[in-house]
């Protein structure tokens, strides 16, 4: 004889439609708090943080240079134009002499003599001087180009922090929208659980950190990291479900 069709009502029950076990609002708030910490310490370490920290110490070093070769280039101009204004008044000097040389008021052999060798000392003088004010010129040029070369790697630099500035901001402000969105949540588990067990966790949650609510199993009866004695884990066992123990073992809270 076929099998009948089962009637509505002797459809079997899918297990999927079983409730969902509920988590204690103190686990809740403990993953949460876990989580939050990991955020937090991956945005005080974000490797752009120090990219841009690198950035920044290189753009200050260029400055620095840049500064440095300014006042570089001040020193040689300044010396540039003493050695110039030198080599001017020497050249007067021996002007004014060749002039007195051939104006014929000096007609004493000797003193031709003399008057000479002073102007010759004097163009001898005027040329040292003068080369010298044209070294002192190539090397102001020099710096000039060092410090254009310096500018252009300062700019770059500063385009480089202002695009990791952005970064970080923006990877910043991503974690920030996750710790909100947390914060959110932790709140409304917060509003489900009982204020003064709020209170305890958030006292012993310094000391014993994620591990701080821990759930007790029945059947093994473990719960606390430690080994719980046995007369402790006969007291809890007595206790209803869902209450907030402390561990006289170690001072966690069991969840019971």
């Amino acid at each position: 004889m076929p099998d009948h069709a089962p009637l509505d009502d002797e459809t079997p029950e899918d297990d999927n439609d079983e409730p969902a076990e509920s988590v204690h609002p103190l686990l809740e708030i403990q993953e949460i708090d876990t989580e939050t910490e990991q955020l937090q310490h991956r945005r005080a370490t974000l490797p752009l943080r120090q990219d841009l920290a690198a950035a920044r110490s290189e753009l200050r070093e260029l400055r620095q240079q840049i500064d440095t070769v300014g006042l570089q280039r001040i020193e040689v101009l300044t010396r540039q134009k003493r050695l110039e204004d030198e080599a001017a008044i020497i050249q007067a000097r021996a002007d004014k002499d060749d002039n007195r040389l051939y104006s014929g008021e000096i007609t004493a052999i000797r003193d031709l003599q003399a008057l000479q060798d002073e102007i010759a000392g004097l163009r001898s003088r005027q040329g040292v001087l003068e080369e010298r004010a044209i070294e002192a010129l190539v090397e102001a040029e020099e710096l000039s180009s060092e410090a254009e070369a310096l500018e252009e790697q300062r700019a770059a630099g500063d385009e480089r922090v202002t695009v990791l500035e952005a970064e970080l901001a923006a990877a910043e402000a991503a974690i920030d929208g996750q710790l909100a969105a947390l914060a959110d949540t932790r709140t409304e588990a917060a509003a489900r659980a009982e204020a003064p067990e709020v209170a305890a966790y958030e006292r012993l949650r310094q000391a014993f950190g994620p591990s701080t609510a821990v759930s007790f199993d029945p059947s093994s009866g473990c719960g606390c990291p430690q080994q719980m004695p046995a007369v402790e884990v006969a007291r809890i066992k007595r206790c209803a479900e869902g209450e907030v123990l402390d561990c006289a073992e170690c001072g966690r809270l069991v969840l019971r």
